[in-house]
């Protein structure tokens, strides 16, 4: 599918679907840290920044080798100076919208994503009553999402944890008391209403990100950490593939870092790099997440039911997609521990074939 300049269709029903129009993310220029003097932190900085995109290029090649039109966010568009406010870059855009059926949820509106919203009908885009509104300048983040207490229109629409299987919607998040809230009986009601049965997940207790935990790969094919969920019941009779989290015990670099960061991020050799761990929690906290709650080999990004992008080679995953005659394609993010994201994170599907299909009929 090539859109060229004209209107961008929307269409989204599986995650399995053949993908033939995605976003992938960008990261800030090096010229945006013109005010660091220091060494120690400059260097490490731009080596994370021309590996990840690098990476990220690499990522783009490689869908459009798969027949994937890709769109970028424009990096022309960023207003903000890094030396007064590090904002979050556009880089995991499957944190910022989601198209389910034929419509686009935002969830974090960056300046950098005009280029490609407003080729999007305005009857097809459509906003939580709350949600992060980047291109304001007299915006400010002060909710904290962790509190109970937050009012329910202010809470935000968790767009990573959206799972789509044809008629089937899965939806959780890790926000306490989320599903009871009027946002989500807004969103749940006006999906079946278009057709879906939507299914809300006790994920609160998962930790990280629902894509970051879980995996839809085709049709009775299923890669996921732990018992998640009651997938016997969820899924009669598919194939389940578990792994365990047991990565971040192998690594002791990241244990050293961790005692100082509190497992948000890594830097493979800056462990008692003092200056840039200060600089990092002090000034890009917007950037990092909780690397530690991330098993990468999970967050992967289907193309079709027969091909998926994974992060790095994982051998039971691997073996495990032999079975199932997928073919798994390598598309390594060096920094992905610092950035805390994967391929699926840092991509977000437009336009899927297929269509609302049963696959429980």
């Amino acid at each position: 599918m090539n859109t060229s300049l004209g209107k961008i269709p929307l269409k989204g029903y599986a995650t399995f679907d053949p993908l033939k129009t995605c976003i992938v993310g960008d990261v800030f220029p090096l010229e945006k840290f013109s005010h660091i003097k220091e060494d120690r932190i400059l260097s490490p900085l731009k080596k994370v920044i021309d590996e990840t995109k690098e990476d990220m290029e690499n990522l783009s090649t490689q869908l459009q080798k798969l027949g994937v039109e890709v769109l970028r966010p424009d990096l022309s568009k960023t207003p903000v100076d890094l030396s007064t406010y590090a904002r979050k870059p556009p880089q995991q855009t499957r944190d910022d919208m989601a198209v389910v059926g034929e419509n686009i949820y935002i969830a974090n509106n960056l300046p950098e994503y005009k280029n490609i919203l407003d080729r999007i009908p305005n009857d097809r885009r459509f906003y939580p009553k709350k949600y992060m509104d980047y291109t304001d300048p007299s915006f400010t983040y002060e909710l904290n999402l962790n509190d109970p207490t937050t009012p329910d229109q202010q809470r935000l629409l968790s767009t990573s944890f959206i799972h789509l299987m044809g008629k089937d919607l899965y939806w959780g998040t890790n926000q306490p008391g989320w599903a009871t809230s009027p946002l989500v009986k807004h969103h749940k009601d006006m999906w079946q209403q278009e057709g879906f049965r939507v299914h809300l997940m006790d994920t609160e207790n998962m930790g990280g990100h629902g894509d970051a935990t879980w995996c839809i790969l085709k049709p009775g094919v299923i890669v996921t950490l732990h018992e998640l969920q009651n997938y016997d019941e969820m899924f009669p009779g598919w194939d389940i593939c578990y792994l365990e989290d047991k990565y971040w015990d192998q690594l002791s670099p990241f244990r050293t870092m961790k005692k100082k960061v509190g497992g948000k991020w890594w830097i493979e050799g800056q462990e008692h790099n003092d200056q840039l761990i200060g600089y990092v929690e002090s000034w890009l906290g917007d950037w990092v997440g909780y690397c530690e709650e991330t098993v990468f080999e999970v967050n992967m990004l289907s193309v079709n039911p027969d091909c998926v992008i994974v992060n790095n080679y994982n051998k039971e995953v691997f073996d495990f997609c032999k079975k199932h005659k997928i073919e798994p394609i390598i598309c390594n993010q060096r920094h992905r521990w610092f950035w805390d994201g994967g391929v699926h994170c840092l991509t977000q599907d437009l336009y899927r074939e297929g269509e609302m299909n049963d696959y429980f009929s």
